[in-house]
């Protein structure tokens, strides 16, 4: 039987073949086995060899821990977490089945994930036709999947990485003059880009003249505003955005074509992601941006300094940096604010990040929340004994001026433990001190941890046999 983090490791091996250019012959040639054999490898037919699959990996650039369990980890914390739902509590469906099912169903599993999303985006539609009282309108639109959810795994599937948009980025800050170090004067320059190769003229907005946009781009005149309000971090990530946009849209599309993206709903918003993406790599180029967050082991404000941007900025760019024998740290990240709503989630460290919110209270993204503007680190131990080294932040977003209401955000950003000496965070801290984990869940539903003071639901695997004498560290806690 082929172990469970073995599983669906053919389809892997022949996606990551077909995305390389290799006929099976041709891999299997330098594999030195028989393109038949190959074959039943990719179909499932056959379990492959941990030397074998050493080989697979040297010849496709990728790593055993692509090749094998990381994919199925995600797809199982996902799974899990729809299962917590309240109306699978009669089925009394244990971990551990999950984990098997999961284990040789990954497709069904994803077909799940699927049908969860389209239930949830169909629960928000009726919620929303019901507080507006329109109990007339018809849903003319059957239910789909939440592009934001889409999008989200799209980015996740592809570890994030976009070699095609980083090289025409990197030629692209060439042309436009931009210096390697420090983005000084790299505004001005891109304005004088635009200006020069787009007749593009940007103009700086008064607030009185327009307080409901940052920025909007009027094609018919070839006019970007920009509001005055932007701070410069700001400003020079739109004009970089703008040519990502004039020059970038061929290369975005063939990537949308590529993996057979066709939602009306879906398109715009990955088109979006993928132009943030452009203008980050063009802002923070790839081999300059990594060499400098490694020379300062991950300082997240002195690259702020260096590269002109923002924090969230920094630390999103932090997660892209995957690229093929050069890689950073494989860092997790999101972004939520103080209702516990995630609006942007990303994971290469392993950590499970729920995709509805819902999150442990007990994890410093939103513990943040409590001393804003400070990075803070923690030790983080999941249920499973896997343990992490996160910092989050927390700061207030939007237009500097009185009156204007703010919104409150933490971005949080970690990775497995044994790349925390790597970072500057980890200095003075104990690592190997288990006394200064913080034990933390994914979600009340799925924690085992019934003695947590912070649990708000009982877990759906253990049966709830309360005791109306007894009380412990939490309701759910039996004498």
């Amino acid at each position: 039987m082929i172990p469970s983090d073995f599983s669906n490791i053919g389809a892997k091996i022949r996606k990551e073949r077909r995305s390389k250019g290799f006929s099976q012959s041709e891999l299997s040639k330098k594999l030195e086995i028989s393109p038949s054999y190959l074959n039943l490898l990719e179909s499932g037919r056959r379990t492959i060899t941990v030397p074998l699959l050493i080989k697979v990996g040297n010849e496709l650039g990728i790593s055993l821990k692509d090749l094998t369990i990381e994919s199925n980890k995600r797809i199982l914390s996902d799974v899990m977490d729809v299962l917590s739902n309240e109306i699978f509590e009669d089925l009394d469906i244990t971990n551990q089945e999950t984990a098997e099912f999961i284990g040789s169903n990954p497709n069904v599993a994803k077909a799940l994930l699927t049908l969860n999303d389209s239930y949830k985006s169909f629960q928000e539609d009726m919620q929303n036709r019901l507080e507006s009282m329109d109990i007339n309108s018809s849903i003319s639109e059957k239910p789909t999947r939440l592009p934001v959810e889409i999008v989200s795994d799209f980015l996740q599937d592809n570890k994030n990485y976009f070699h095609s948009l980083e090289l025409s980025s990197e030629s692209l800050r060439e042309k436009i003059g931009l210096d390697l170090g420090p983005n000084i004067g790299s505004g001005l320059k891109i304005t004088n880009y635009l200006k020069k190769f787009h007749n593009v003229q940007v103009k700086i907005i008064p607030l009185d003249e327009e307080e409901k946009s940052v920025k909007q781009f009027d094609s018919k005149n070839k006019v970007l505003k920009l509001s005055e309000m932007l701070t410069y971090a700001s400003r020079n990530f739109h004009l970089a955005y703008q040519v990502a946009y004039l020059e970038g849209q061929d290369l975005i599309n063939e990537i949308i074509d590529k993996n057979n993206i066709e939602s009306k709903e879906v398109i715009p918003l990955l088109t979006i992601s993928l132009f943030n993406y452009y203008a980050s790599a063009m802002m923070m180029p790839y081999e300059s941006f990594l060499r400098s967050a490694k020379k300062h082991k991950y300082d997240i404000e002195i690259l702020m300094h260096q590269y002109a941007c923002s924090f969230e900025q920094v630390t999103h760019r932090l997660t892209n940096l995957q690229r093929s024998k050069n890689e950073g740290v494989p860092f997790h990240f999101l972004k939520t604010d103080i209702a516990g709503n995630v609006s942007k989630r990303f994971s290469l460290s392993g950590i499970h990040i729920p995709r509805h919110g819902g999150s442990c209270p007990r994890w410093n993204v939103y513990l943040a929340f409590l001393n804003p503007g400070k990075i803070q680190p923690q030790i983080s131990r999941m249920p499973d004994g896997k343990v992490y080294f996160c910092i989050a932040r927390a700061f207030e977003k939007g237009i500097e001026k009185h009156g204007m209401p703010k919104s409150f955000v933490s971005i949080g950003l970690g990775c497995d433990i044994q790349y925390a000496n790597e970072l500057v965070y980890s200095r003075g801290i104990d690592l190997s001190n288990k006394q200064l984990q913080t034990p933390i869940g994914v979600s009340c539903r799925i924690c085992p941890r019934i003695e947590c003071q912070q649990r708000a639901y009982p877990p759906i695997d253990k049966d709830l046999k309360l005791d109306v004498t007894y009380r412990g560290l939490s309701p759910y806690v039996t004498s």
